[in-house]
């Protein structure tokens, strides 16, 4: 019994030996299942910081794109013709607005219709030139096609615009003269002609487009459609430079008319009553006699103005100032009768400033009849006027 106790003894430490390396294994081993966790939280974690970086990158491209497309604005493309063919492609053109050319002068806005005729038929040309070239080597290509699409856009465009232009001077400007009529109305034709010509390439591109699009291989009736469209744009080219031709010479022969119809109007008289509005006497008769003398002179004066129809200002200031000097003189010495005199020089006078000829005549017609009935002076009625010839009245 003894012996048995000191080995159940030594089985227990040898147990609780065993049990406490085994908690002490069991403390140095690692949590595999914590690590997982950790690293997967980690990695989205990383992930999340990562897309949310790339998510503000595109955001500030995108604003800076945005920023430069508003101050860079996207121009307007135009074909310049420079010789036969088409050598540039430039992307700036200016129309003027329609409520500026409305203002517009007549020979301005004929210009103006000059220019958009003009740029329409240049478009035109553009547009068959480049559709012709597409088609040189039988084969339509979505590129070539493109290229088409912005000449022919052009075209339709500037055509338009010249067609507004033009019917604004008609509804302005235009006279009834049957040159002016037909030169309107054939420039008005050939622009829709041209309008006509452009829809059809636009339809051809639209049809050979369409077939791109789709994947499939163009027909060479497709590619000939577009051909035939080009070379009767350029037919229509040619119509309408001819009846630009045709414009112009109305506007001359518009111009030709009107200035001969100027010409042809009278010289309109320059009236000169203020001239001599403020004339004062400077040369005054001493007596009747004198007065009546002066009076013949202005007579005879005035007669040799009225005969070569004109009035000049010398003339009209030599005149009025004989005319102030007589009538002062008249005033100063006669009666009644001689007062009527002096108003018959004023009345003279005025119409010959305001240049009525015929009322100068008229009262230099009564002067000249007053003058027999009045007397050299010295005679023996008041005032030294004598009576009428055959005496006086029982």
């Amino acid at each position: 019994m003894k012996r048995t106790f000191p080995r159940i003894l030594l089985l227990c430490l040898a147990l609780f030996a065993l049990a406490a390396c085994g908690r002490a294994r069991d403390a140095a081993a690692p949590d595999v299942e914590a690590t997982v966790v950790a690293a997967v939280q980690a990695t989205t974690t990383a992930q999340t910081q990562m897309q949310a970086s790339i998510d503000a990158a595109v955001q500030a491209t995108t604003t800076a794109n945005a920023a430069n497309a508003a101050l860079t604005p996207t121009p307007t493309p135009v074909v310049i013709i420079t010789t036969e063919t088409v050598t540039e492609i430039v992307t700036e053109i200016v129309y003027v607005p329609q409520d500026v050319y409305v203002t517009m002068t007549e020979e301005e806005l004929q210009a103006l219709v000059d220019e958009s005729v003009e740029q329409a038929v240049a478009a035109t040309e553009a547009s068959a030139a480049s559709a012709a070239t597409a088609t040189s080597d039988d084969v339509v290509t979505s590129e070539e096609v493109e290229t088409v699409e912005v000449s022919v856009q052009l075209a339709e465009e500037t055509i338009a615009y010249a067609e507004e232009v033009l019917a604004t001077y008609g509804d302005l400007y235009a006279d009834s003269s049957a040159e002016m009529v037909a030169a309107l109305a054939g420039i008005e034709q050939e622009l829709a002609t041209l309008n006509q010509s452009a829809a059809s390439i636009a339809t051809s591109l639209e049809e050979i487009s369409a077939t791109l699009d789709a994947g499939l291989a163009l027909a060479e009736e497709s590619i000939a459609q577009l051909e035939s469209a080009a070379t009767d744009a350029q037919a229509t080219v040619a119509q309408a430079q001819a009846q630009a031709a045709v414009w112009q010479t109305a506007l001359q022969t518009q111009a030709d008319r009107a200035h001969a119809a100027q010409m042809a109007l009278p010289t309109q008289p320059t009236d000169l009553t203020a001239l001599i509005q403020n004339i004062q006497p400077q040369q005054m008769a001493s007596d009747l006699p004198a007065a009546l003398q002066m009076t013949r002179s202005f007579a005879e004066v005035a007669q040799r103005s009225l005969a070569d129809g004109a009035i000049d200002q010398n003339e009209i200031r030599a005149i009025a100032q004989a005319g102030v000097d007589v009538s002062a003189g008249l005033k100063s010495f006669g009666g009644p009768q001689v007062q009527g005199l002096a108003d018959n020089i004023t009345g003279v006078t005025s119409a010959l400033a305001r240049n009525d000829l015929p009322a100068a005549r008229q009262g230099l017609d009564g002067l000249n009849a007053q003058m027999p009935a009045v007397g050299d002076g010295g005679g023996t009625r008041p005032g030294g006027v004598q009576p009428p010839a055959g005496g006086r009245r029982p």
